[in-house]
């Protein structure tokens, strides 16, 4: 192999030699990680405890006991084992983050395990409850959501590393922030923030729900709240197309390949889970989401080489992409499509929204696990655009900055007609940007591991984060 070809395949090797002098994320998650995992119990323990009503007697107990092993199957706990799974898939990924790298089978099994017995913990205290229902289909979803938590974040943390090795054109894989906000779209999909989602059919079943859905005659949407469908969408085929071109520039095939794939049955399966849950069709909606995501992945197959080309350094290219997910949360969470007029007599803001989880304990439907989504999924993609300016030197702005986004995003509703501020918002919008961002420094550890190259010693000094 030639020293240009091998030049080609390791762009970020110089830039891993580059020191940085942000703060060192993942260090602070390691040496915090016991109170990092307890705050995350008590905000489990928030959202599975409120409004327990306690009831000490020892037969009530026993009676909720036995009908926890008979548990039924309706779509409120279908609804529940969602939210569930999502849940815990915070605490495996928060598990796995918060031990030393790089992340083991030992780590995952640990998590999972973790995740059961405060499951456990919980179910066992709902048997006092005169609200709450204990179930071992709780326990089973809440150990699942630990498992694919922990699992998902290994598997990410090891292709991130492999993909570090061989270079990339943002200084991370670009599908790290191209799937946060694939996450974000999907969540815009099932449940859009731009209008009221409408339930038609409660049947007992999601087949005859679908039926009655599609029976039912489409709603027609404003082209004005369709803006934000189609700003996300065409965002998310940009960043993709800039994955599929990672490393030297060029379009790899088998990438191509499987998000073509990839991205229209998502999308496909977020419609369809509407219909199962009894939410309203709306009239060229899935259209117009496949039509932008393939322009905007279109168009970022033929802008790249230029924009390649023209920003040379990576940390800049990072900062360009961070900037338009930044705007495009704006657009989301302040779209005049979503305004509404207060009804009298409703406060601005409440004690409520000071509690963190107790806005998703409100909302007890299957919407609410897709609005976690969105949040997560914007605060991921930003966190992951900031940390790649982190790892090729440039510590400003760093995940701060994400933080103090996710509040001006919340705080800013308040002039916004009939929305408000949440605090747990703003702490899931945070929390998945600093994940990220642990998740990249980790990534980096591993891909400096490798044997100097020869590009290394071509010009005998580091680079500069530019190729």
């Amino acid at each position: 192999m030639t020293a240009e070809r091998t030049a080609r395949r390791t762009t970020d090797t110089p830039a891993q030699l580059v020191p940085r002098r942000g703060i060192d994320i993942s260090a602070l998650a390691l040496r915090y990680a016991s109170q990092i995992r307890c705050a995350y119990l008590i905000c489990i323990g928030i959202a599975t405890l409120l409004k327990l009503g306690f009831d000490p007697a020892p037969s009530h107990a026993l009676d909720r006991l036995q009908r926890a092993f008979v548990p039924t199957l309706s779509f409120k706990d279908l609804v529940d084992a969602a939210r569930n799974i999502a849940l815990f898939v915070g605490w495996g990924a928060t598990w796995v983050l918060t031990s030393p790298a790089p992340t083991t089978r030992r780590d995952v099994v640990i998590a999972t395990i973790g995740g059961m017995l405060a499951s456990a913990t919980v179910e066992s205290a709902q048997l006092f409850s005169l609200h709450r229902m204990a179930s071992v289909v709780d326990v089973a979803t809440n150990t699942l959501g630990s498992l694919l938590g922990a699992m998902t974040l290994w598997l990410i943390e090891q292709r991130a590393t492999q993909d570090m090795r061989r270079g990339t054109l943002i200084g991370i894989p670009a599908w790290i922030p191209g799937g946060a906000l694939l996450m974000t779209a999907l969540g815009l999909a099932f449940a859009p923030s731009s209008r009221p989602t409408m339930a038609i059919a409660w049947a007992a079943s999601p087949i005859e729900r679908a039926r009655f859905v599609d029976a039912s005659p489409a709603r027609d949407v404003p082209w004005t709240a369709l803006i934000s469908d189609a700003a996300i969408w065409l965002a998310v085929g940009l960043l993709l197309a800039i994955a599929i071109s990672d490393r030297t520039g060029r379009v790899r095939r088998i990438q191509l390949v499987a998000w073509s794939a990839i991205v229209p049955a998502l999308l496909g399966m977020m419609h369809l889970g509407r219909a199962f849950a009894g939410l309203q069709r709306e009239a060229s909606t899935w259209q117009l989401q496949a039509i932008a995501v393939g322009i905007g992945g279109l168009a970022g197959l033929i802008a790249v080489p230029g924009w390649r080309a023209t920003v040379r350094a990576r940390s800049t290219r990072a900062l360009q992409l961070g900037v338009l997910v930044a705007v495009l949360g704006a657009i989301i969470a302040w779209s005049p499509a979503s305004w509404s007029v207060p009804k009298p007599g409703t406060p601005l803001f409440s004690w409520r929204q000071l509690v963190p989880m107790m806005s998703l304990f409100q909302r007890q439907d299957l919407a609410s696990v897709f609005l976690v989504l969105q949040k997560a999924g914007l605060g991921a993609a930003v966190g992951a655009c900031l940390a790649a300016r982190t790892r090729m030197g440039q510590p400003w702005p760093g995940v701060r900055t994400a933080v103090a986004y996710a509040a001006v995003l919340e705080f800013g509703q308040f002039v916004i007609p009939g929305r408000y501020p949440d605090v747990t918002d703003i702490l899931i919008t945070s929390a998945a940007a600093a994940l990220v961002a642990v998740l990249v420094e980790r990534s980096d550890r591993g891909a400096r591991i490798i044997e100097p190259t020869p590009a290394a010693g071509l010009n005998g000094r580091a680079g500069t984060g530019s190729f």
